[in-house]
C-alpha cells in the first residue's frame, strides 16, 4: 500500500475557485474568512492524515476491532491516533462556536473530512457519527441534556452512535421493536440492535448512544416511534461517567471490510433496563433522528470520494513503476512502464475525472448547505434548503457507486497482483463497497429523490438547477477559441437535454403510474449525477482555460484539468441518453416478469 498525500491543490481549486468560497464571505460569522486561512487548515489537517491515520488503515484492516471478555479493543494505534485527534481540536471544525466548535464553513469541513476519509475511512467513521449525534443534540435536545452531553460530543471526549438498526428492520424502521418503558423521568430500554457502527469501542470514557425505540403503548410504524439518549455510562454526582447502564455488546460483525470499524450487535436492557432520556417529543423521533441521518448520508459519500481518492493514488503509482511490454522507443529492448499503454491510461483518467465530479458535486452540496443555514434572506435559505434535499442522494448514491467502480479500476490496473491481499488495494475496494449500502441502500437513495425531491415540490427544485446548467451554455457558446470547450458544451448540451426529458417523464410517471416511476429511480439518479457533475467539470475548464489564457498555468495544472474535463464530457457524459432509456423505456421491464420467474 502506497503513502496517501493529500490532494490540496485539487481541493483548494474546488473550494476557492470552482465553488467560491467567496460566496460566504457576506454571511453572518464567516466575513473574516481568507485564502490563506483555508489553505493553512487544509494543510494541518493533510498532514494529521498523512502522518497519523495513514500508516494505521492497513493496521486497522490486518488487526480489525475484536470482542473479547466483553471488552471490544480497536487495533494498535487507534487510542494514540483518536486521542492526538481530539487534542489538535479536529473534532470540533463544523460546529458552531456557541457549542464550542471552530464554526467553520461545511464547506471547508467537507474537504478536510475528505482527506481523513482517504486516509483511514474505518478510523473517521468514529469522529463523524459523533460530529452527526452532537449536531441532533444541538438541534433536538433540552437544555439540561445539551449542557451536559453536547460539550464532550463537541469536543471528541465522548463518542456517539446512531442506533436504529434491528435484525428484522433494516430499511423499514416502522418494524423497530426495542421498547422503552417510563420510568419517572427517563426510562427504561429493552431490545437488541444490529450494525451498530463504534457502538462498543476503547478509545473513550464515554460513548452517547442515540437510540430509536418505542414507548409502550405507542401507534405501529413510523409514527411510533420516539428517539432516545442512552450512554454507556450514567452521570455519576461529579459529573464524570458513574455507573454502567446495562447495555453491552454481544457481538462485533466479521465484515468484507472497514475492519477497523467495530460493527457491533448491542443488547440494551437484558437485566433492569438500559437508562435512556427522551431526546425531543415522544413519537417524532424519527423525524429528530433524519438530523443525523441526513448528514450522514452526505458523509457516506465524502467517504466515498475519500477512498475513491486513495486507490487512485495507488494505480496511478503503480502504473508508473509496473513495467511491462518492450518500450518502442528503446533501442536497448527495455520495458517501460504500463503508465504507457492506452487501456491504462484509459484506465487511469476514468478515475480522475469521475472523481472529480464527485468532489465537485460533495463540495457544491456543501455550499448549499452553508447558505442554507446562515443567508440572510429567509427566501434564499429556503432555496438552498431545498437543494441540499436534492443533493443528499446524489452525494450518498453517485458518489459510492463511483467509489467501487474506481476501487475496481484501480484494481484492475494492478493486474493479477491486485487480486493478491499483500499489494492493498484490495482494502479499498473492501471498504468502498460498504458506502453504497449503509445510510440508505443507495436503491432508497433513488426512490427519494424521485418520490419526495422531485414529486414532492412538483420538479422546481430540480428543475431550477437544471435550467441552471442550460444558462451555463451561453458561457460556453462565447469560448470558441477553446476546441475542447467546443467538445463540452456539445456534449454538456446533449446530457443536460437528456436529463431534462427523463425528469419530465418521471414526474408525469410519479403521478400516474408510480410502479415505473420508482423502476427507473436508479438510472435517474445516475443520470442526474453524471449530467451535473458535467456541468460542475465544464465550470472548471472554463476557469482552466481562463487562466491558461492568461500566462497563469507554468505547472501545467489547468492544461489537465481542462483535458480531465474534455474526457469526462467525450467519454462519461454519453452515457446520459443510455441512462435516459433505461430510466424510461427500461422501466417497464422491470414488471413484465412474473416474480416466480426471477
Amino acid at each position: 500500500m502506497t503513502d496517501y498525500t493529500p490532494p490540496l491543490r485539487d481541493l483548494q481549486f474546488v473550494v476557492e475557485e470552482l465553488v467560491g468560497i467567496d460566496a460566504l464571505t457576506t454571511l453572518p460569522g464567516w466575513d473574516a474568512i481568507a485564502a490563506e486561512d483555508v489553505a493553512a487548515i487544509f494543510d494541518q489537517a493533510g498532514k494529521f492524515a498523512a502522518e497519523e491515520l495513514a500508516p494505521l488503515n492497513r493496521v486497522g484492516d490486518l488487526e480489525g476491532s475484536r470482542l473479547e471478555n466483553g471488552v471490544v479493543s480497536t487495533p494498535a494505534g487507534f487510542k494514540e491516533a483518536y486521542a492526538a485527534f481530539v487534542e489538535g481540536g479536529w473534532c470540533t471544525i463544523a460546529h458552531e462556536e456557541d457549542h464550542g466548535g471552530m464554526g467553520l464553513p461545511r464547506l471547508v469541513a467537507t474537504a478536510v473530512w475528505e482527506m481523513w476519509n482517504s486516509a483511514n475511512m474505518a478510523f473517521t467513521l468514529c469522529p463523524l457519527l459523533t460530529e452527526g449525534a452532537a449536531a441532533l443534540l444541538a438541534e433536538h435536545g433540552d437544555d439540561g441534556q445539551k449542557d451536559y452531553w453536547l460539550p464532550k460530543l463537541v469536543t471528541g471526549e465522548w463518542t456517539g452512535a446512531m442506533v436504529i438498526t434491528e435484525p428484522q428492520a433494516g430499511s423499514n424502521v416502522g418494524a423497530i421493536a426495542c421498547k422503552a418503558v417510563p420510568d419517572g423521568d427517563q426510562y427504561k430500554l429493552h431490545g437488541q440492535k444490529t450494525f451498530i457502527s463504534w457502538g462498543e469501542h476503547d478509545m473513550t470514557d464515554n460513548i452517547v448512544h442515540l437510540v430509536l425505540a418505542r414507548i409502550e403503548g405507542a401507534p405501529a410504524g413510523n409514527r411510533g416511534l420516539s428517539l432516545f439518549l442512552v450512554p454507556k455510562f450514567l452521570p455519576g454526582d461529579d459529573g464524570q461517567p458513574g455507573a454502567r447502564n446495562d447495555m453491552r455488546a454481544i457481538a462485533v460483525e466479521e465484515k468484507l471490510g472497514i475492519h477497523a470499524s467495530p460493527t457491533c450487535v448491542m443488547a440494551y436492557g437484558e437485566n433492569d433496563g438500559a437508562v435512556g432520556w427522551l431526546v425531543g417529543e415522544e413519537n417524532k423521533g424519527l423525524l429528530a433522528m433524519f438530523t443525523m441521518m441526513n448528514a450522514a448520508r452526505m458523509a457516506v459519500g465524502h467517504e466515498g470520494i475519500g477512498v475513491a481518492e486513495r486507490a487512485y493514488q495507488q494505480a496511478r503509482a503503480y502504473a508508473g513503476e509496473r513495467l511491462q511490454g518492450p518500450d518502442p522507443d528503446s533501442e536497448s529492448g527495455s520495458q517501460m512502464a504500463i503508465i504507457r499503454h492506452a487501456d491504462v491510461r484509459r484506465m487511469l483518467l476514468s478515475m480522475k475525472a469521475r472523481l472529480e465530479a464527485m468532489r465537485a458535486i460533495a463540495l457544491e452540496a456543501a455550499l448549499s448547505v452553508d447558505l442554507a443555514a446562515r443567508h440572510p434572506e429567509a427566501e434564499i435559505r429556503t432555496l438552498q434548503a431545498a437543494r441540499v434535499g436534492v443533493y443528499t442522494p446524489i452525494v450518498k448514491a453517485w458518489c459510492t457507486d463511483g467509489a467501487v467502480e474506481i476501487a475496481s479500476t484501480a484494481l484492475q490496473i494492478h493486474g493479477g497482483a491486485g487480486f493478491i491481499e499483500e499489494t492493498g488495494i484490495a482494502q479499498h475496494l473492501r471498504d468502498a463497497r460498504i458506502t453504497p449500502i449503509y445510510e440508505g441502500t443507495n436503491g432508497i437513495q433513488a426512490l427519494d429523490l424521485v418520490r419526495r425531491k422531485l414529486a414532492g415540490d412538483a420538479g422546481q427544485t430540480i428543475g431550477a438547477i437544471i435550467e441552471e446548467m442550460r444558462q451555463f451554455d451561453g458561457i460556453l457558446q462565447a469560448e470558441t477559441d477553446s476546441p475542447a470547450l467546443v467538445v463540452i458544451r456539445g456534449r454538456l448540451a446533449e446530457a443536460g437535454a437528456a436529463l431534462a426529458r427523463t425528469t419530465h417523464r418521471l414526474l408525469d410517471a410519479a403521478h400516474n403510474e408510480p410502479d415505473l416511476a420508482d423502476a427507473g429511480a436508479v438510472p435517474y439518479l445516475d443520470l442526474f449525477g453524471t449530467v451535473l457533475g458535467g456541468y460542475l467539470m465544464a465550470r472548471a475548464a472554463v476557469l482552466a482555460n481562463a487562466q491558461m489564457a492568461a500566462g497563469g498555468d507554468s505547472d501545467g495544472f489547468y492544461a489537465t484539468k481542462l483535458a480531465t474535463a474534455e474526457y469526462y464530457a467525450s467519454a462519461i457524459l454519453p452515457r446520459a441518453l443510455a441512462l435516459e432509456q433505461a430510466a424510461t423505456g427500461g422501466a417497464a421491464a422491470v414488471f413484465g416478469i412474473n416474480e416466480r420467474e426471477f
